[in-house]
């Protein structure tokens, strides 16, 4: 069968994990924290022309752009200006993120919406009462005493963190904690909602959408043309 369909069929495939990713991006569009994805695939050229390239790989890269910035004037609602991530910990060791829509659980500690302790310098922050001053240094105050500051992670290539739920996992990406005046500003009674440009998704989607049309096209017609050639076959034999 002409190598012509399998490369066909490999753009269509790509294709469709584009359309899989955009979706994925407009589901989240109002999720807190929340960084759009992009898919980053790997190309050969079996022959020495390079006229047929096959999609060979894909790879998920985060686009970690800052989010817009809104005031909540919820004071256990932080977001942090500038590269950086809130560390937390998990029966899977330690993570970390950009949604900083914190609580208190029943026993006083600052916790993700899920229930993931907030480590600060001394690990787990715990609080008295709900009525707690945060600086833009990260520096936690309860009844003007300093009883914590957030761990703030920054990474060699955030792009490259592994996604998981709200949460990135940081297995062989360079990390520095970051100390204040780091370029870094955490800011309290504010929250960074999803970087995520619905208008532009919709427009990729769009686009996404006719080109894998076009494709599947494509494809039905080679089949179609491979089926008459095995019935011109049969006949002549």
């Amino acid at each position: 069968m002409d190598r012509s369909i399998y490369v066909a069929l490999s753009g269509a495939s790509m294709l469709e994990k584009r359309l899989e990713l955009i979706a994925n991006n407009l589901a989240n569009a109002a999720t807190a924290g929340f960084k759009k994805q992009r898919p980053l695939f790997t190309v050969e050229s079996p022959d020495a022309a390079g006229l047929r390239s096959f999609v060979t790989g894909l790879s998920v890269v985060n686009d970690m752009s800052q989010g817009p910035l809104v005031k909540t004037d919820n004071v256990l609602d932080l977001a942090i200006e500038g590269d950086g991530f809130f560390t937390v910990e998990t029966p899977y060791g330690i993570r970390y993120t950009r949604q900083g829509s914190f609580r208190l659980d029943a026993d006083g500690r600052l916790t993700t919406a899920d229930g993931h302790p907030v480590l600060g310098d001394k690990g787990v922050i715990k609080l008295t009462t709900p009525g707690v001053n945060i600086d833009s240094a990260g520096n936690v105050e309860v009844d003007g005493v300093v009883v914590a500051r957030l761990r703030i992670g920054r990474f060699d290539d955030p792009g490259a963190l592994r996604k998981e739920g709200g949460l990135y996992s940081a297995d062989g990406t360079g990390m520095e904690e970051l100390k204040a005046g780091d370029g870094v500003r955490v800011l309290q009674g504010y929250q960074e909602k999803s970087n995520v440009n619905v208008v532009r998704q919709m427009v990729a989607m769009i686009e996404v959408s006719r080109s894998y049309e076009t494709q599947s096209k494509v494809i039905e017609a080679m089949d179609d043309e491979a089926r008459k050639a095995v019935n011109e076959v049969g006949r002549t034999s």
